[in-house]
């Protein structure tokens, strides 16, 4: 990717070891938090339609599923347009990639087929990618804890916003139509907007670690998108509530890394997660079913903190996150086929027991360079 080494918030700039003074007045600090809230929305308002796509226009289940999925197999190919998209400015393309799902979203509220809405919904999640790469790349950048918990939180903003409109339109056709509101977002990027002159020719980043990361700590977002049929009637009270106090634990846990450490945050959280999460598919308890909310959405706060503290370079996280995607696409699809409540319990012990691994393993390795580091001083 060309190199948006220097985004917006920063008041240096490296590029080719020169430095670079931006203006802070360039950027909107709350750019980021929009730009990810309102992606999230046209990404997952989807969520809260699949029995009433089911009743309306007929579709399987199965195959509003594969609706619900399909953007994550879009998002994917964001990091192949990133780069050259990015030309424009970053803030820029984050408002225009806004402007251009609200259109996508309006005229999805007329589609009744299912290759239509199959192709709307894939090209929202390639725009989802565009918005969602800048803003995670520029918090990550400003290695402001608390800039990337709101950003971050995004994630469990648009879901809000998703259940309201929901709750007030009470139908699929017309949320879909809502979006249109959001059309005027591009008309706010000139103000903003920062062309980096770190862009240089394009190579792809990526980063394994990241992608396991990502993979292994999105998961619960990803299992919570079946959350809304799996409960039926009660989704919307539990996905308000849920989603509202999420929106505290974004901020809560970089704070308690500030206040204890990485390890001592992420450890108990996972395990939190991984107790709440199959009591609440197994039991179907509201209140289990909120705690296993925030706190899996909380760690999502945590991905790129613990990305940025393996020394992974921050134009790297975007196209990895958007890599990892992937399992958004999988699990909606394969947890419901069966038993929903046995398939989520066991996707989300494997896969906490595997991050748990994976993060102990990368722990150590860096305790030991740091080890290593002293010796070689001394």
């Amino acid at each position: 990717m060309y190199k948006y080494t220097g985004l917006i918030s920063l008041n240096m700039l490296y590029v080719n070891k020169k430095i670079f003074t931006i203006n802070k007045l360039n950027f909107n600090k709350t750019l980021p938090v929009f730009s990810y809230s309102i992606a999230t929305f046209f990404l997952m308002d989807f969520a809260f339609f699949i029995n009433d796509i089911v009743s309306t226009l007929r579709f399987t289940y199965l195959e509003s599923y594969i609706l619900l999925g399909i953007p994550f197999i879009g998002r994917m190919v964001t990091p192949f347009v990133y780069s050259y998209l990015g030309r424009i400015g970053v803030p820029r393309l984050a408002l225009a990639s806004i402007t251009s799902m609200a259109i996508i979203s309006c005229l999805m509220g007329y589609e009744t087929y299912f290759f239509e809405l199959f192709i709307s919904r894939f090209v929202i999640g390639i725009l989802f990618g565009l918005a969602t790469s800048a803003s995670i790349e520029v918090a990550s950048i400003t290695k402001s804890r608390i800039t990337i918990g709101l950003t971050m939180g995004g994630w469990a903003l648009g879901w809000l916003l998703g259940a309201v409109f929901f709750i007030f339109l009470k139908s699929w056709e017309l949320v879909s139509i809502a979006g249109i509101i959001f059309v005027p977002a591009v008309l706010f990027s000139k103000k903003h907007n920062v062309i980096s002159p770190a862009l240089r020719k394009f190579h792809f980043d990526f980063s394994f670690k990241v992608f396991i990361i990502f993979l292994l700590g999105f998961t619960p977002s990803y299992i919570l998108e079946i959350a809304p049929s799996y409960l039926g009637s009660a989704a919307l009270e539990e996905s308000i509530i849920a989603y509202s106090i999420a929106i505290s634990a974004y901020l809560l846990l970089p704070y308690m890394i500030n206040r204890f450490s990485l390890k001592k945050t992420l450890y108990p959280s996972l395990i939190i997660v991984a107790v709440s999460g199959v009591l609440f598919f197994l039991t179907k308890n509201i209140f289990m079913a909120v705690i296993f909310t925030m706190i899996g959405l909380g760690i999502n706060s945590l991905l790129p903190i613990i990305s940025r503290n393996l020394n992974v370079e921050p134009d790297k996280i975007g196209p990895s996150m958007n890599f990892s995607a992937i399992s958004g696409f999988i699990l909606p699809v394969v947890l419901t086929v069966g038993y929903e409540s046995i398939n989520s319990s066991i996707t989300i012990l494997i896969t906490t027991v595997c991050f748990f691994v994976f993060m102990g393993i990368e722990f150590g390795r860096k305790s030991y360079a740091k080890k290593i580091y002293k010796i070689k001083r001394n």
